[in-house]
């Protein structure tokens, strides 16, 4: 008995390490790989909120890693593109805005399903691109590397990964106004601006 304890204890503390090293862990079943290096910021997106004024500021978001296709292959109307939340917000079913998403970009909240599958259903609903906020509604600094769930499905727009303090503040000031949509300028091409002079939200610590 002293001998099984002793190897399962060994085996959790190998396991443990393995998890550390790789910065590993598991939420609703997907495996995800998180990325805190904040200043390698060179592949990643960034849009902006241009109303209402307690949003209006530049917003960084992650590429999907391994499904989806480059933000720079898909065209986003200068003027036009509005973020629209996703009823419901999961999006892991139909939504019932399907309407209004379509030829913009759907926001939906992390949970319930895979990256891909909310991924392919803003597809299948109109949408351009899909901006996927995560539910830890107090981090700032964990950028999600979105992994393919393994399935036959395939997504033929873009999903980037916004932080969850950010998409939460979005979604309760989109609430206290009681609207579902917001203008933005999407993407911005931010490559060889510094960090600290992009307008990030007061909120973003980095």
């Amino acid at each position: 008995m002293i001998l099984i304890r002793k190897a399962i204890f060994i085996v959790n503390t190998f396991l443990l390490c393995v998890l550390s090293i790789f910065n590993i862990y598991f939420i609703n079943g997907d495996m995800t790989i998180v990325d805190v290096k904040e200043f390698e910021y060179g592949g990643d997106i960034f849009f902006e909120i241009t109303h209402p004024p307690e949003l209006q500021y530049t917003y960084r978001i992650r590429p999907a890693k391994s499904f989806g296709i480059p933000f720079d292959k898909e065209k986003f109307p200068a003027k036009q593109t509005k973020l629209v939340l996703v009823d419901p917000q999961h999006g892991c079913e139909m939504p019932k805005n399907a309407k209004q998403l379509q030829g913009n970009v759907a926001f939906v909240k992390r949970g319930f399903c895979s990256f891909l599958k909310k991924t392919v259903i803003s597809e299948m609903s109109g949408a351009k691109a899909i901006v996927i906020t995560d539910n830890n509604i107090y981090d700032d600094t964990a950028y999600i590397h979105m992994i393919d769930d393994e399935s036959d499905m395939s997504a033929n727009i873009p999903a980037g990964f916004l932080v969850g303090k950010s998409g939460h503040l979005i979604h309760t000031k989109m609430s206290e106004l009681m609207i579902t949509e917001l203008p933005i300028v999407f993407p911005l091409n931010m490559t060889y601006v510094p960090l600290h002079e992009i307008k990030q939200p007061p909120w973003i610590t980095i």
